[in-house]
């Protein structure tokens, strides 16, 4: 008889019951390259302590025409740009509900 695998995701309370991390249907985080783990995370995060994700917060904003990183790489086709977004956040703690001036990263899509 083989031992079962646990998929890691079980509770201390009830064995044998894993436990999912809600889900958003929040159209903005796609449009920044969350995944739905990244997305069930990021809601988790909001519910435990009432603030947007760093994501959330900085949802909505426009790469800047200074961004000289994202436009040289977006130029010349770079493997940066082809598998990965350049999204905005928030890099304040603790993270506003709305993020007034975001800055930019390279993040997996």
């Amino acid at each position: 008889m083989e031992p079962e695998i646990s998929s890691g995701a079980e509770t201390d309370d009830q064995p044998g019951q894993s436990q999912e991390l809600p889900k958003t249907a929040d159209p903005r985080l796609a449009s920044v390259g969350a995944s739905q783990e990244q997305e069930g995370v990021a809601a988790l995060s909001q519910q435990a302590y009432g603030r947007p994700s760093i994501w959330q917060s900085a949802v909505g904003h426009k790469i800047p025409d200074q961004a000289w990183d994202y436009h040289i790489r977006r130029s010349i086709n770079d493997a940066a740009y082809n598998s990965l977004d350049y999204v905005p956040y928030a890099s304040t703690m603790p993270v506003p509900q709305k993020c007034d001036n975001p800055k930019f990263m390279w993040r997996k899509k």
